[in-house]
């Protein structure tokens, strides 16, 4: 069988050739967004996950390291200054000691 398109076959310009899957198809969601929506949304989602005590802002917090987490993960390729990807580590790592200290405080 051939992988050379159809010219009897109609295209669709929305539908891509390569269909993305995992990381590479959360990062071209992310992607369509409006920047200030995103931005002003991880801000609150931020700020209301590390303000809720106990035991269950222990758990929110360390939901959002792991996402934190896999986010650093998809775009580790996307980042190659040092800086950037050293900042991006320590945040998670940084929301990991915070999620970890809500749990016994």
């Amino acid at each position: 069988m051939s992988s050379e398109p159809n010219p009897d076959q109609p295209t669709d310009p929305d539908r891509p050739e390569h269909t993305p899957d995992g990381p590479e198809r959360l990062l071209r969601w992310l992607e369509r967004l409006p920047k200030v929506a995103v931005f002003l949304s991880v801000l609150v989602i931020t700020v209301a996950i590390l303000m809720t005590p106990g035991k269950a802002g222990a758990v929110l917090t360390l939901v959002l390291a792991g996402a934190s987490g896999y986010l650093v993960y998809a775009t580790w390729p996307r980042h190659t200054a040092r800086a950037s990807r050293l900042a991006r580590v320590v945040v998670v790592l940084a929301l990991l000691t915070l999620g970890v200290g809500k749990l016994f405080l």
